[in-house]
């Protein structure tokens, strides 16, 4: 029995507060279950027939007593309804501001993605103190997300997105099961969940790492490999795949879905800019809320429900996606919504008065472009509320670093910015920029700078 503990660790902010009602409950059900038939039974042996007992004029009713134990059983089942009402409810609001990490469930394995597009297989690393989002579907059957350091479970269903949030307290490596049978090998289906340190949670999040895919292909590169490892013990590679929001514009365009879905309106399906989290008419007169599960059905069976003032004359792409692929894309389409929890869909561009450095302006054009092709503006917000920092002004003003030193953000500090993003990380924000090195030639990356620098250089910002 060495090393054997009657309860789990408590590594997030529900463990406490779940613990103490669970307690409670234990301790009014040994009130009810364990004192009260010793009660009775004295009251029997007490007032047995054969005692001496006085029963001449025996009571009918006591309303005292009737009240007694009407009323005190009724205020703490009150007080236990209430209290696990508020911290049912408190544990289903999600934080606006929480890190959004895709979990497909399989038989018999745990596939994650981060936004940035690196993978895990039964594996989940999140940083400790801030809020993680788990948007969670799965491939086959019903399976079970179970993490009980942190005292939350979740079933996830084929066909539907469910989620669940945690906020980890405490750095270690916490195991994660599957709490609903699922086949043969159910047994099997575990991973563990790492709590890092924010600044190794940045370092482990930019780093090449698992690219596995859920079908049991390792990506390398543009080459596929099948294996037939143990899904536990999965072949690592060091190619990081692209960020979710980029694989899910590429998916779009390829498609053909960018000539029907016009950002701007007039197309033969609706504009998606500005769709996701907001109340979407239908043709039928109703609305509803453009969540994950709506638009996960809008993809897979287009004509379930159509968008108000549209014809049905969308395929449906059941059977031809794969939920890796419905994931990319329901990311794309968060990113181009304000309520997404990443960026919306306009390219920043420089506030109006605002002085700009001399640029070229066909490398401005070309700089401008590749911008938005490689998913910059998804994180780099002109609001300055995106994954990235603003970049309106950002040219030859003084940049907090994260370790406290500042620079100036001249040519040579974009440069290395994009070229080796995690050399010098700004103040406040997560080194989970990929590392565009080898990724972009030095005509690129020129174009790149020339573009930051039109956008407005310091002492010109609004």
């Amino acid at each position: 029995m060495q090393g054997f503990f009657l309860f789990p660790d408590q590594a997030s902010t529900f463990a406490g507060p779940v613990d103490l009602l669970y307690f409670v409950l234990v301790m009014l059900s040994l009130l009810f279950a364990g004192v009260l038939p010793f009660v009775v039974l004295y009251l029997v042996v007490r007032y047995h027939r054969s005692q001496q007992v006085d029963r001449t004029n025996p009571p009918a009713s006591d309303l005292r007593l009737e009240l007694t134990w009407t009323i005190i059983p009724l205020i703490l089942a009150m007080i236990v309804f209430f209290w696990g009402a508020f911290l049912y409810v408190q544990m289903r609001t999600i934080p606006t501001q929480a890190i959004d990490i895709y979990v497909i469930g399989k038989q018999w394995m745990w596939h994650t993605q981060h936004s940035n597009g690196k993978r895990e297989n039964n594996e989940l690393h999140v940083p400790i103190g801030r809020s993680v989002r788990l948007i969670m579907t799965s491939q086959d059957v019903i399976h079970s997300f179970y993490v009980p350091a942190f005292r939350v479970k979740q079933d996830v269903l084929p066909g539907r997105y469910t989620t669940l949030w945690f906020e980890a307290t405490q750095v270690g490596k916490y195991h994660l099961f599957c709490a609903e049978y699922c086949g043969t090998e159910h047994s099997l289906m575990g991973g563990t969940v790492t709590v890092m340190s924010q600044s190794d949670y940045q370092a482990w999040l930019s780093t090449p790492g698992q690219v596995i895919m859920p079908d049991g292909t390792i990506q390398a590169g543009t080459v596929l490999v099948n294996t037939n490892d143990v899904p536990s013990k999965p072949i690592t590679s060091s190619s990081l795949s692209d960020p979710m929001a980029l694989a899910g514009e590429k998916l779009f365009t390829s498609l053909g879905c960018v000539s029907c879905h016009v950002m701007a309106g007039g197309g033969l399906g609706p504009s998606l800019k500005n769709v996701f989290g907001f109340d979407q008419p239908l043709a039928d007169g109703s609305t509803v809320k453009a969540d994950e599960n709506y638009i996960s059905e809008s993809i897979l069976r287009s004509t379930a429900k159509v968008v108000k003032g549209y014809a049905a004359v969308m395929p449906p792409y059941q059977g031809q996606l794969s939920n890796d692929q419905v994931n990319q894309l329901l990311a794309y389409i968060k990113s181009l919504s304000t309520r997404g929890g990443t960026a919306p869909s306009e390219v920043p561009t420089a506030a109006a008065g605002a002085t700009a450095a001399p640029v070229a302006a066909d490398l401005v054009a070309k700089g401008k472009s590749l911008f938005t092709k490689i998913g910059c503006v998804g994180c780099h917000m002109d609001n300055g509320a995106g994954l990235g920092p603003r970049l309106k002004g950002v040219y030859n003003s003084t940049v907090t670093l994260d370790d406290g030193t500042t620079v100036k953000a001249d040519e040579a500090y974009l440069h290395e910015s994009i070229v080796t993003s995690q050399a010098k990380v700004v103040k406040g924000y997560s080194m989970i920029m990929p590392v565009y090195k080898s990724q972009l030639k030095d005509d690129e990356v020129a174009a790149l700078i020339e573009y930051v620098k039109s956008l407005g250089s310091a002492g010109n910002q609004p």
